[in-house]
């Protein structure tokens, strides 16, 4: 005689993670009229995660293209601009987003930003020379009276004008050893060679996202930082109905009745170069996330059998690039987890919802003392039925990875760092008593001795959020076990 026992949607809730006390278990009813079978038990044992690749194609992956751009709410017309400065700011942006990036130098030699003079009209560049055209002799006197001075023997010119001067999309440094004025063309000449940023800077911060240049954690409170990123996509996927997760004949068959998966990732970041010491001396990126999961999951069992797995879409990749400046690849990547294990034939069934909401993560990629988290606050639904005269344990997971890869000026610094958040579900059924028994009218006897006629349903809700930053380091940032059921109906 087959058995069967059901606690489809036993729980529904919303609640915020705290970390979960004796006694925090949810009081839910056993549904009536359903037969129970006597079984053996059988504990379970740890088995090794089993990673298989989906054959699903991903979203059109894309790559968001920033360029140079003016500086934004910048008098161009002022004549002091021609005044080279020791300290530069060169904006980049987007037209199809908001986000933008600030690239801030400390200079060895005084600097001008040629695109920051309204009345230069044309730049034109030679393997040896700069020529910059005006056509203004007011600003052209001042040019001619700050550049000749001596204390701009050597100066730095930032060219912005494609032609012989830049690499498309890019900008070029040129230093100075001369220059001469022609009073009557308002041209101004400059003996130059080509330069790079290492050569003619000494520090460099780059700003992606509008956010502050630092973010102090004075509390060293984890889980209490304030973002303001800027840069937002809005991933999404699902399998088809009935996709094969796992098999493995004759013994096992995991379908995925129902998959897919949301999230709107939201990031920004600061990172810092000392160019006289060759050290990376800051990068951090500043995460907002939100996930969303509906998994529904049928493991068809011919035997006694045990093992764990995890299906993984492609991944999804959604490119930044500054070109000759700063590569950004943030990828996510949504995957399914299970482990299962049962004492005899059966099929069990599980179904769940959950929703992370306002996940802020702070990565500091040099220094993990100062990663942090807050939020994350889950809203839950879930369920599991089986059918079989068994003592069975069914875990689904379902998991986002968000890794941002950066490479700068040129492939010096290439790193990743990234965070996966983990929400899952761990049940277990043991079924103790004699065949045909009608559960109806079973006692609640969870805080007795124990469960020796009856029916035995454990369920917990899990959740784990670990970062990640190349060689220097990996973490649990934060973790926790809600009970959500823990209980015995017996007729004894």
């Amino acid at each position: 005689m087959k058995s069967s026992f059901g606690f489809a949607a036993l729980f529904a809730m919303a609640a915020t993670i705290v970390v979960a006390q004796d006694g925090d278990a949810c009081e839910a009813d056993i549904p009536t009229g359903v037969k129970a079978a006597s079984v053996t038990t059988a504990s379970s044992s740890s088995v090794n995660m089993v990673p298989v690749l989906a054959d699903v194609n991903p979203s059109a992956n894309s790559t968001k293209l920033y360029v140079p751009s003016k500086r934004p709410r910048f008098d161009r017309h002022n004549p002091k601009n021609v005044v080279p400065s020791k300290n530069t700011s060169c904006y980049y942006s987007a037209n199809s987003t908001s986000g933008s990036m600030v690239v801030n130098n400390t200079m060895k030699y005084p600097t001008v930003v040629l695109e920051d003079i309204a009345s230069i009209i044309n730049v034109d560049c030679t393997a040896d020379s700069v020529a910059v055209t005006f056509n203004d002799t007011t600003t052209f006197a001042k040019a001619q009276s700050a550049w000749a001075s001596k204390s701009n023997a050597s100066m730095v010119l930032i060219t912005n004008h494609l032609g012989d001067c830049d690499a498309e999309l890019e900008r070029s440094y040129f230093l100075t050893n001369s220059i001469s004025f022609d009073d009557e063309t308002l041209i101004a000449t400059a003996s130059t060679q080509a330069a790079n940023i290492s050569t003619v800077a000494t520090y460099t911060t780059i700003a992606f996202g509008n956010i502050e240049a630092a973010v102090a954690n004075t509390t060293n409170d984890k889980r209490a930082l304030v973002i303001d990123p800027k840069y937002t996509f809005s991933p999404s996927i699902a399998l088809a109905e009935d996709t094969v997760l796992f098999e493995y004949d004759p013994y096992v068959t995991i379908t995925a009745d129902n998959a897919s998966f949301s999230s709107e990732i939201t990031f920004s970041g600061y990172l810092a170069y000392n160019w006289w010491l060759w050290k990376l001396e800051a990068l951090y990126f500043d995460i907002d996330a939100g996930f969303k999961a509906d998994l529904g999951l049928t493991a068809d069992v011919k035997a006694s059998y045990e093992t764990a797995f995890s299906y993984a879409p492609a991944s999804l990749y959604y490119g930044v690039s500054v070109p000759g400046v700063l590569e950004l690849g943030p990828m996510l990547q949504f995957s399914v987890g299970t482990e299962i294990g049962v004492s005899a034939a059966a099929q069990l069934t599980t179904a769940f919802e959950v929703a992370l909401a306002n996940g802020n993560v702070h990565l500091d990629v040099l220094d993990s003392t100062k990663t942090g988290v807050s939020g994350w606050t889950p809203t839950y639904s879930a369920g599991a039925d089986i059918n079989g005269q068994v003592q069975a344990y069914l875990n689904p997971s379902a998991s986002l990875t968000v890794e941002i890869a950066a490479k700068a000026f040129g492939g010096l610094i290439d790193l990743s760092t990234g965070l996966t958040a983990k929400p899952g579900f761990d049940n277990s059924f043991t079924l103790t008593g004699g065949v045909g028994v009608d559960l109806g009218g079973l006692k609640n006897i969870t805080n007795a001795a124990g469960c020796t006629q009856g029916l035995q349903l454990n369920s917990n809700f899990t959740f784990a959020l670990d970062a990640f930053a190349t060689q220097w380091y990996s973490a649990t940032l934060y973790e926790v076990e809600v009970p959500l059921l823990d209980k015995c109906y017996s007729w004894a």
